[in-house]
């Protein structure tokens, strides 16, 4: 069993996991249009996303924290070596989400481990949330997540 976390404004707290907000924006691993949602091995690295997507204004806001615990079973682990080169380009998604969409067709497993643009040797969690295994996850009741007043 794994447990991955995810930071989202406490108002979609009860939609955090609905892959809505990826499938409305794209990301990273999906184009806009498929609903995936994405969690972080650490609450830091939930965070730094966060500041890095929205900027350090949004600490200010209300967030919460989700935890989730998910079967190693249901988990496909990608290392960094078996990524297509440009992966992590800034300025095009192309590479990441032609990768992400062919492993959301294959529909094998829940959820793909990779690795973080922000921080490389650290790990995300890509679910598919229309998944059939997607029911068996086990989800925590929110809790508030504040920012240190020292990143604003």
């Amino acid at each position: 069993m794994s447990v991955f976390y995810r930071i989202v404004g406490s108002h979609r707290a009860a939609t955090a996991l609905d892959g809505e907000g990826a499938a409305k924006m794209g990301g990273r691993w999906n184009s806009q249009g498929v609903a995936v949602a994405y969690l972080t091995e650490s609450r830091a690295l939930a965070a730094l996303e966060i500041l890095v997507h929205f900027g350090r204004d949004v600490a200010l806001a209300s967030w919460s924290v989700i935890e989730t615990d998910i079967p190693d079973e249901m988990i496909n682990r990608v290392s960094l070596r078996r990524l297509p080169v440009g992966w992590n380009d800034l300025e095009s998604l192309a590479v990441s989400r032609e990768f992400g969409a062919d492993w959301i067709k294959k529909g094998k497993n829940l959820g793909v481990i990779l690795p973080s643009a922000i921080i490389p040797e650290e790990r995300i969690l890509m679910l598919n949330v229309r998944h059939p295994d997607f029911a068996k996850l086990k989800v925590s009741t929110p809790r508030p997540f504040l920012f240190d007043h020292r990143l604003v």
